[in-house]
């Protein structure tokens, strides 16, 4: 009886046991069946070398790199920092086109009716003294300095000019065309008959038929008349005979010459001629500044 009591014992041991482990061997299984978590493929790169550069993303429909599209706006101020560098601290570049801007304003400009001097006569000098204070006024008349004429007046100055040019001369103008707000001006200055035209008569010069000049020689000194321009005496009248022989052939000189293409002087200044071979209207009109 003992016997089969111990061998019974025996055998329920050796079954609890086999139970034991074959649970512990499945709680291992378990354990080691456990799924690995997959890590996205980019990181898994990461993770394995995390000193080296990350892959690029490969596009899947062209199978290449993207590019990315130029911003318009960035393109559009890289061209124009190109046209600036045509430029070098202002000067321009050999393929920038230099402006050239003309001393004084466009024939255009210039009404048709009148004519600017020296765009016929360029060789002819300069002095318009009613632009600047130089004058007996110690005033400044006009706004600039410009010479404009009735058209066939500008012709006959060119005729004359040609003519002291064969012999070594040249004129100078004083003044030229005289618009009427100019001539106020004057004659608000001095308000005297005997030295400036009354407005409300007219000057030739207001008609653009008249002309203050004198003759200098090639090297633009002036030849002695005897008086300044502008000398209110006798001694700036054309019938005054005491001055020396130079001075009378001087005056003469330019009396013929003035006489031969149509003007005419007066007595009492001998620099201010007059056109005779057609009159004018008096005009307003001012001729414009740069």
């Amino acid at each position: 009886m003992r016997f089969y009591l111990a061998l019974f014992a025996l055998m329920c041991f050796l079954t609890f046991t086999t139970l034991g482990c074959k649970n512990e061997s499945k709680v291992q299984e378990k354990k080691t069946e456990q799924p690995t978590q997959k890590l996205p493929e980019t990181k898994l790169d990461s993770v394995a070398n995390h000193t080296s550069t990350p892959t690029p993303i490969i596009s899947e429909e062209h199978n290449k790199i993207p590019v990315p599209k130029q911003n318009k706006e960035i393109s559009a101020l890289e061209k124009s920092s190109n046209k600036k560098a045509d430029t070098h601290f202002g000067v321009p570049s050999a393929a920038t086109p230099i402006s050239k801007k003309p001393l004084n304003p466009p024939l255009s400009e210039i009404r048709a009716d009148f004519i600017e001097l020296t765009t016929i006569a360029p060789s002819i000098r300069l002095d318009i003294r009613y632009a600047t204070k130089n004058n007996f006024t110690k005033a400044q008349i006009y706004d600039c300095p410009r010479c404009l004429l009735r058209p066939e007046a500008a012709k006959a100055i060119a005729e004359a000019q040609e003519i002291l040019q064969k012999q070594g001369y040249s004129l100078k103008m004083f003044d030229c065309y005289r618009p009427r707000p100019y001539q106020q001006r004057l004659w608000d200055k001095v308000p005297n008959p005997d030295y400036v035209t009354n407005p409300a008569k007219g000057s030739m010069h207001s008609r653009g038929a008249a002309v203050d000049l004198t003759i200098v020689d090639a090297k633009g000194v002036e030849l002695d008349m005897g008086t300044p321009y502008d000398f209110f005496g006798e001694k700036a009248h054309t019938d005054y005979t005491k001055l020396s022989e130079k001075v009378l052939n001087n005056r003469l000189l330019l009396q013929k010459t003035m006489e031969s293409v149509g003007f005419k002087g007066i007595r009492t200044e001998w620099w201010h001629f007059s056109f005779q071979k057609k009159q004018f209207p008096l005009a307003d009109y001012v001729w414009p500044c740069d």
